[in-house]
């Protein structure tokens, strides 16, 4: 089976976090089935330079629309809709293909006008998409509602990848606390950094962030700012950016942490960053918002605040200290148990049998 795999977002040598979960999804398919050859149309990594950034999507389309229209194949994969929309809209007027669209979350939950007229392109090919692939069941019921013409038959729910067990693991019981408090997302508008920093400044006015370090792991357009919002608010004596990490970095990190924080504002389609600290052991504080409800159980996985509500987040971390060393523990396998689910193997082999029904 030869499939033409597209997405705006992948990693580079420079920028080895950018779109790592289409990475994640090609070696899942790779590791689990010979059958499957993939021919990649990629966008790598990032650029903040205008011109650099133009000339790598007239790169893309063109790509995209040569492969399209004179390489035959089994079925085209796109990942992130609307960037590649334009291009196989115009291959769909000259050739018939079948195609699988993989949404992800902002592609559909638009938030700007250039996104809301790209979507706009997006929806015929969602429409006539033989499989479209969402990463949550709540998200399943977002594209259901935002998206008029398309049926249920045609959603199938995979996690974007899923877990790798192998990387992301429980490499000790350190039921004592270490007085790590851990984020790990974009430092962009939306994601709540703000909100756990409010929280902390809250905490450390009732003395209740003493001997604790939050550590900031990511990056994003808000970095600088981060920077010196803790700065600004005297915390750097206890809030410390290390920049994005790679993933086996990020095991290592989860492992140290008593919690992590994943304090988004936004209606994620899945959140995967919680999925692995909790595969590691490490339980999960987070908004009540989106997907998070669907793993992050309250008072057994870790604990829900109300999105951007730092004060009732300055609460649950407390109430996360306050637990015995038992509770905690408790905490923790229940947190292993519940990613079991979301394995990259067995996600990766039912994508693949759904693949092969097309």
């Amino acid at each position: 089976m030869k499939i033409l795999l597209i997405s705006n977002m992948y990693p580079s040598e420079k920028d080895k976090t950018y779109g790592t979960f289409v990475k994640m999804f090609k070696e899942g398919i790779e590791h689990n089935t010979n059958d499957i050859i993939f021919n990649c149309c990629f966008i790598r990594g990032r650029s903040d330079n205008f011109i650099v950034k133009v000339y790598k999507y007239i790169i893309f389309y063109f790509t995209i629309i040569y492969k399209t229209l004179f390489t035959k194949y089994d079925f085209i994969y796109n990942h992130q809709i609307t960037h590649s929309a334009p291009a196989l809209r115009f291959c769909r007027y000259f050739r018939t293909f079948k195609l699988v669209m993989n949404i992800h979350g902002g592609d559909i939950v638009t938030i700007d006008n250039t996104s809301e007229k790209l979507l706009s392109l997006a929806i015929p090919l969602l429409v006539n998409a033989n499989l479209i692939v969402v990463p949550s069941e709540y998200f399943k019921n977002i594209v259901l509602n935002k998206v008029s013409g398309i049926s249920v038959n045609q959603l199938f729910v995979s996690a974007s990848g899923g877990v790798d067990r192998n990387v992301f693991t429980c490499l000790n019981n350190h039921i004592n606390s270490t007085g790590i408090i851990l984020y790990v997302s974009r430092i962009d508008t939306g994601k709540g950094w703000d909100v756990l920093l409010n929280a902390v400044s809250e905490l450390k006015l009732k003395g209740g962030i003493a001997g604790k370090r939050i550590l900031f792991v990511g990056y994003g357009e808000q970095t600088e700012l981060l920077k010196e919002r803790i700065k600004e608010r005297d915390l750097s004596d206890c809030c410390y950016y290390l920049g994005p990490k790679a993933h086996q970095e990020l095991n290592e990190v989860y492992n140290q942490a008593d919690i992590m924080i994943f304090p988004t504002m936004l209606y994620e389609s899945l959140g995967l960053v919680g999925i692995e600290a909790m595969a590691c052991g490490c339980p999960v504080i987070g908004s009540n918002i989106g997907c998070l409800p669907e793993y992050i159980k309250d008072g057994i996985t870790g604990f829900l605040f109300e999105s951007g509500n730092s004060h009732e987040l300055a609460e649950k971390i407390i109430d996360f200290y306050r637990l015995t060393e038992k509770q905690r523990e408790t905490m923790r396998l229940q947190s292993i148990k519940a990613v079991c689910q979301y394995d990259s193997d067995e996600i990766s082999r039912k994508l693949i049998n759904k693949m092969k029904e097309i």
